[in-house]
C-alpha cells in the first residue's frame, strides 16, 4: 500500500511555563515528519493575533499535531477551539485533557477506580500568600487530617513539567514552597511524599508500552533533572518485577480509558521499597523529542520515532 502523504500543522510554544519544552518537542516532531515526506508547517500560538485560532484554519490541513505542553495546550482549551473549527488534532479530547490537567480531580478518579494515590490536600491560593502560609502552618500544627506529615510535596494543581514543585522537609521550607507554587497557579496541591522508584508507563492507542525507570541525581525528579543533560538516568525496559509491571500497566490503561483519553498518554508512578505504589498523574501531551520518555518506551516496543509520530497522526484521523 502506498504511503499517504499528510498535510500537518504543528501547534507549538504558547505562553505556559512549559513553552521551551513545547518548542523543543515541536521542532523534533516537525523535522521527523518532514524527513518522512509529509508537508508540515509549524505555528507558535504566540504568533497568532490574540491567539486567534481561526487564523490557523485551512481546508488542506489533514491533522493538527499538538506539540504544546501545559496551559491552554493541556487543559482542554485548545482542544475545544479545534473542535469548534472542525479540525482533527492529535491526543486526547477536551474533557479528558481537562480532567488529567487537574491533579485534584485526577486523584479523585484514581480513588474511585481503586488505583493507589498519595494522600493530598488541595487549596486555592487567592488573596494574601502570607495568610495562606499561616493557614497551612496552623492546620499542620494541630495534625489536621487534610495535611500529610513532613516531608510533603507542594505543587500546582494544574501544572506540569514539575514547574513550581517543591519538596518540603521542614516548617522553614514551607513559605518558599507556597510562594513558588502560587506564582505558577491559583490552585495548590499538597501531597504526601512517597520515596521510591520513578516508573512511567506510556500508553499508545490503549495499549501499555514497556516501562521506563527514571533515576534523578536529586532526591526529587524536578525541572532541573528533567531538562538538564546528565542530571537523570533512564532505563527502558525498567528492571522491575513483572508482576508490578503488570499492575502498573493495568492501572495506567484503566485510568487512561476511564477519563476518555485518545491516541497516547503517559502515566507516572512511584514504586516504594515494599513494592507498593502510587499513581501521580497522567500526561495527555508528553514530551516528544527523540530523547523523551514516551519515544523511549515506544522504541523499546520496536516503534521508531518517525513511525510513532505517523501512528499518532493516523490514530487522530481514525478518531482513536
Amino acid at each position: 500500500m502506498e504511503k499517504r502523504k499528510l498535510n500537518i500543522l504543528v501547534l507549538a510554544g504558547g505562553e505556559s511555563a512549559e513553552r521551551e519544552v513545547s518548542l523543543d518537542s515541536s521542532r523534533a516532531i516537525a523535522k521527523s515528519l518532514i524527513d518522512d515526506g509529509h508537508d508540515v508547517r509549524v505555528v507558535d500560538l504566540l504568533d497568532l493575533p490574540v491567539q486567534d485560532m481561526v487564523a490557523i484554519r485551512s481546508d488542506d490541513t489533514d491533522v493538527v499535531f499538538l506539540g504544546l505542553h501545559g496551559g491552554m495546550g493541556e487543559n482542554g482549551s485548545i482542544q475545544a477551539a479545534l473542535e469548534m473549527l472542525g479540525m482533527t488534532y492529535t491526543g486526547s479530547p477536551m474533557a479528558a485533557s481537562a480532567v488529567a490537567m487537574n491533579k485534584d480531580i485526577s486523584k479523585r478518579v484514581m480513588q474511585t477506580l481503586g488505583i493507589p494515590t498519595a494522600e493530598w490536600f488541595s487549596l486555592k491560593a487567592t488573596g494574601n500568600v502570607d495568610e495562606l502560609i499561616s493557614e497551612v502552618r496552623a492546620q499542620h500544627a494541630v495534625g489536621s487530617r487534610k495535611l500529610p506529615a513532613f516531608p510533603f510535596i507542594v505543587k500546582p494543581t494544574d501544572g506540569g513539567s514539575t514547574v513550581g514543585l517543591s519538596l518540603v522537609e521542614n516548617a522553614e521550607q514551607l513559605p518558599d514552597a507556597i510562594r513558588g507554587t502560587a506564582k505558577e497557579s491559583d490552585l495548590i496541591l499538597i501531597e504526601d511524599y512517597i520515596e521510591g522508584r520513578e516508573i512511567t508507563i506510556a500508553v499508545l492507542d490503549g495499549q501499555a508500552l514497556p516501562p521506563v525507570e527514571i533515576k534523578p541525581t536529586h532526591k526529587l525528579y524536578d525541572y532541573d533533572c528533567k531538562y538538564t543533560k546528565g542530571k537523570s538516568e533512564y532505563f527502558c525496559p525498567a528492571d522491575i518485577d513483572a508482576e508490578i509491571v503488570e499492575k502498573l500497566s493495568r492501572d495506567a490503561v484503566r485510568f487512561y480509558n476511564t477519563i476518555g483519553c485518545r491516541g497516547y498518554g503517559r502515566v507516572d508512578f512511584i514504586v516504594a521499597p515494599d513494592d507498593s505504589y502510587v499513581c501521580l498523574e497522567l500526561n495527555t501531551l508528553p514530551g516528544m523529542t527523540e530523547l523523551s520518555l514516551f519515544p523511549m518506551a515506544a522504541r523499546a516496543a520496536g516503534i521508531e520515532f518517525g513511525e510513532l509520530l505517523e501512528r499518532i497522526c493516523l490514530l487522530a484521523l481514525e478518531g482513536r
